[in-house]
């Protein structure tokens, strides 16, 4: 709500009742108020003598400021009731911005009249500054304009708005604007209807409405969201309605709060005594005439067609719907009557009212129970809590009764399916049924078998490695969601729904590329709608080992499962959209899976139903998630349970991950077994020890990759990854003339993303095995500027060439940046740099040798170098485990070495090295750096 709201209200209240105020001359020129256009619609002139007074405010406090950074110190309404009309509506506002972020709308007020039937009187404008009074009426400029802000939706109202422009208005000058609206509109045959909001989204200083009448006007009065009782009362022989309210705090509406429930407190006048005057006021509306020569053909041209009494109403409903077309001219008296059903189909062309009436017309004339509903869009199943009025209505359809069976059908709408059956069906909530509407408005739900949901799949395609992985998505729309969707692409156009919905794929899964023409098939008779896209993904996944490791994004079903976006929320929450939505992921790869399936997951409660389940079936997964709505809002109570329910779900949905399967390990038994025989002069004694498995496992990996070599595309972004798996194979077997060669050929094909840069530290580390530092230095600054900072392989380059200070400051980088144990054997580097500069290795990382814990392995390496473990301890350490005893003495072997090393005792520290040599560990940089450390001790 914004300040506009009230001069809106106010127009809104001038369809309560009255006869029509003929258009009065333009005024006389008066030496205070500007010239006034002939046949503006509106004069100047003073305030009315029927216009009450305000009592005093009391000196208090000005009301505490909500989200709207703008004030109101006075909304003061009051309207003048004639024996037989509203005849005058006074409005006298104040407002305040607090900031400049309200100043254009503080002083640019608008006022909304409709010049058919209505007069604007402007009494005065001011703006009030420091305490005074600065009169504004003389050189006040009135730009009227005739603005329809519903065109766009094929409706003409007729309104004007009356912009008043004030100049030299600053922040915290109050502009003080008072005018009248005298005229009704005269469709409402003098009975009064009206709805006096209470609040503002702004607090108001003090708010007046006052309503005088005769009498014999019976005006029933109910208070909404508020428990404000008005004073009742005579004065001077005319009953009397007022609401005086000092300080009224600001009222704030929350995201997706239902139509139906009332945000603002409000004050709901009727002069209608029950719902049965309001169903005999409109039955004089809608009254259906005997049918013309036109309606009559056009009724035994649909009859003639045949088919059942359902599909003979559908074809009369898709006659009225599809090829009448929608246009409003609610001008006058046409807001709410009809056209005569005879003119509507000769001109093609009508509104709501206007369809359900030729409509209604030609069912009767083909024998059909049809009658208008009246029904409000922006109250829903609201409307029960008013007064019985003509106001709360803004659309109406058609009840429809075949045999048993009662259909709402809205004349409006395009687009839907063609039997009555399968066409959708909105939540109206609640109609007046014209004719039978003495009771009141009645539930309008839809059918038991209508029809709302959306199911979406994504199909992918891994079932040739020389092409890039198929991507094909759907998404069937079926009953009303069928409905929506047609509508949007006869609007949107399907170039621009492809690209939003495949942009939305290409953001959660980057480098997918779309191939192909979108394709839509529409099918009405089944009211369904299907939009297939068609994509490939020449990198998706993590490859690692034979293995490809994916996580599919499961985003489709997210708006099926809304949160409040508020962290407290005060009303309730909608639930609306699709009522039933699915996920079908489809996997297929190039062999069967052979892992089990999870066992199905369920979640319910009394809002949703959230389910998923996984199939496997042969060489095909299927991830398969639902969600239903069961119910239509959430109230405050429940919204701290409904939102965790709703997060265990989504955390259900999540990413769908999957590892495939590339390689046919069967057909490796072979080779595995001869890669185990020549692996066994690693094998430490009788048994094999982590040092023998890491061998292993680094050949197997290198046959595997040679395998899939033979299978993927040369090019692709997968021969890549598998090349620089090989190559850090290859490094780890100490091959590094084939690891060199592997990663160049990986950075042939990518030399950017995380396989570029994985492929710049395998080059590194093969030609720091080469004895090439100075090459090895390059790839690792390379892989430094792709990755934003370097590894700690950048630091050890620079050891290796004796730029320790440069080393110091890589290691530092790739320490603040490193986790586990990756951290800590940066750290140990980090000392060494730092103690060949000065001995300063402890000063270096004197807060982690604070911490470091001697029970771990990386840690005991750690309190060495520190000083707090013994040469002798840490051997007893490295010792403890026969499956890890070659691997750490390998490590601490080195290490000792490099300590003795960095403190200038280089003859002490050779016989350490050539101890981490017997160990055999290749797979290990210590290994690696033993052998350079000696070769350069030998040079």
């Amino acid at each position: 709500m914004s300040w506009k709201f009230w001069p809106a209200l106010l127009l809104a209240l001038s369809l309560g009742a009255a006869a029509q105020t003929p258009p009065k001359p333009a005024a006389k020129a008066n030496a205070s108020h500007p010239v006034v256009p002939a046949g503006a619609g509106y004069r100047f002139g003073p305030v009315p003598a029927w216009v009450k007074a305000l009592p005093p405010a009391e000196a208090r406090p000005a009301a505490t400021a909500g989200a709207k950074a703008r004030r109101e110190p006075l909304i003061d309404v009051q309207v003048q009731l004639a024996p037989r009309s509203a005849t005058a509506t006074y409005i006298h506002l104040q407002h305040e911005a607090l900031d400049t972020s309200t100043l254009r709308d503080v002083s640019e007020p608008q006022i909304s009249f409709n010049p058919a039937y209505q007069q604007l009187v402007i009494h005065q404008v001011a703006v009030i500054r420091d305490g005074q009074r600065l009169d504004r009426l003389k050189g006040v400029r009135i730009e009227l304009m005739r603005r329809e802000q519903q065109l766009e939706r094929q409706l003409i109202d007729g309104v004007r708005t009356a912009l008043v422009v004030l100049s030299d208005v600053r922040v915290g000058d109050v502009v003080d604007l008072a005018y009248t609206l005298e005229g009704e509109n005269p469709i409402f045959e003098g009975r009064y209807s009206a709805l006096l909001q209470l609040a503002s989204d702004a607090p108001v200083e003090r708010l007046h409405l006052r309503i005088e009448a005769p009498p014999e006007r019976r005006l029933a009065v109910k208070a909404l969201a508020s428990d404000v009782v008005p004073e009742r009362f005579e004065e001077g022989g005319r009953q009397v309605i007022r609401v005086l309210r000092e300080r009224v705090p600001a009222v704030q509406d929350e995201a997706a709060t239902p139509p139906w429930f009332k945000v603002y407190p409000a004050l709901h006048v009727s002069e209608y005594a029950s719902w049965a005057e309001v169903d005999q006021w409109a039955k004089t509306l809608f009254a259906i005439e005997p049918a013309s020569a036109g309606v009559a053909a056009k009724a035994a041209e649909i009859k003639a067609q045949g088919g059942t009494p359902e599909q003979q109403v559908a074809a009369a409903l898709r006659f009225v719907q599809d090829e009448v077309r929608y246009f409003s001219a609610s001008l006058g008296e046409s807001s709410h009557r009809p056209k005569p059903a005879a003119k509507t189909l000769a001109e093609r062309l009508g509104d709501c009212k206007d369809k359900t009436l030729l409509l209604n017309t030609l069912l009767a004339a083909m024998g059909v129970e049809a009658q208008p509903a009246l029904i409000s869009m922006a109250r829903n199943r609201g409307i029960a809590n008013y007064l019985p009025s003509h106001d709360q209505f803004d659309h109406v359809i058609s009840r429809v009764k075949l045999g048993e069976v009662v259909y709402f059908l809205d004349p409006t709408m395009n687009g839907q399916g063609y039997s009555l059956e399968k066409r959708g069906y909105y939540r109206y909530g609640a109609a007046l049924v014209v004719g039978q509407g003495q009771t009141g408005p009645v539930a309008v739900v839809p059918p038991v078998f209508a029809q709302d949901s959306l199911s979406f799949r994504q199909d992918w395609d891994f079932s040739e490695l020389a092409r890039p992985a198929q991507l094909t998505t759907s998404f069937k729309a079926v009953g009303l969601a069928a409905e929506r969707w047609r509508a949007h692409l006869a609007t949107a156009g399907l170039e621009r729904i492809a690209e939003s919905i495949g942009g939305a794929y290409v953001r959660l899964l980057p480098g997918l590329v779309s191939t192909g023409q979108p394709e839509v098939i529409d099918d009405r008779d089944s009211n369904e709608w299907l939009l297939k896209l068609h994509f490939e993904h020449p990198s998706i996944g993590r490859y690692q080992r034979g293995w490809l490791d994916l996580d599919f994004p499961a985003a489709e079903l997210v708006d099926a499962l809304p949160v409040p976006p508020e962290a407290r929320r005060r009303l309730p929450f909608q639930l609306e959209g699709t009522r039933a939505a699915e996920l079908r992921l489809t996997v297929t790869g190039a062999r069967p899976f052979t892992a089990q399936p999870p066992a199905p997951q369920q979640l319910m409660d009394k809002h949703f139903a959230f389910s998923s389940r996984v199939e496997v079936q042969g060489a095909t997964v299927q991830f398969i998630s639902r969600v239903e709505r069961r119910a239509d809002e959430v109230l405050p109570g429940d919204v701290d349970g409904y939102r965790e329910r709703v997060g265990r779900a989504r955390q259900m949905l999540g990413a769908q991950r999957l590892r495939l399967n590339l390689v046919d390990r069967k057909a490796l038994e072979e080779p595995f077994t001869e890669i185990a025989e020549r692996m066994a002069r690693f094998r430490n004694g009788a048994r094999p020890d982590a040092l023998w498995e890491l061998m292993l496992g680094n050949e197997i990996n290198r046959l595997i990759d040679a395998e899939l070599l033979n299978q993927v595309a040369p090019g692709s972004r997968l021969a890549a990854w598998v090349r620089v798996e090989r190559a850090q194979a290859q490094n780890q077997l100490g091959d590094f003339t084939a690891a060199l060669a592997d990663a160049e050929a990986a950075l042939a094909i990518r030399a950017e993303g995380e396989e570029g840069g994985a492929a710049l530290e395998a080059k590194g580390v093969a030609l720091v095995g080469l004895g090439r530092p100075t090459e090895a230095l390059a790839a690792f600054n390379q892989q430094a500027q792709l990755a934003g900072s370097g590894g700690s392989w950048l630091g050890t380059a620079h050891y290796m060439l004796g730029d320790y200070a440069s080393a110091e400051a890589a290691l530092r980088d790739s320490a603040a940046s490193a986790s586990g144990e990756a951290r800590q054997f940066t750290l140990l580097w980090l000392y060494l740099a730092a103690e060949r500069q000065g001995g300063r290795g402890k000063a270096a990382i004197a807060d982690e040798l604070a911490a470091a814990d001697a029970g771990k392995w990386s840690g005991a390496l750690l309190s060495y170098l520190g000083g707090s473990l013994d040469r002798e301890a840490l051997l007893r350490r490295a010792r403890e485990k026969p499956e890890t005893e070659r691997l750490r003495l390998a490590e601490a072997y080195f290490f000792i070495g490099q300590q003795l090393a960095a403190q200038g005792r280089r003859g002490e520290a050779l016989p350490w090295f050539e101890r981490t040599l017997t160990t055999q560990a290749v797979p290990y940089r210590e290994f690696t750096l033993a052998q350079w450390e000696l070769k350069r001790g030998a040079n």
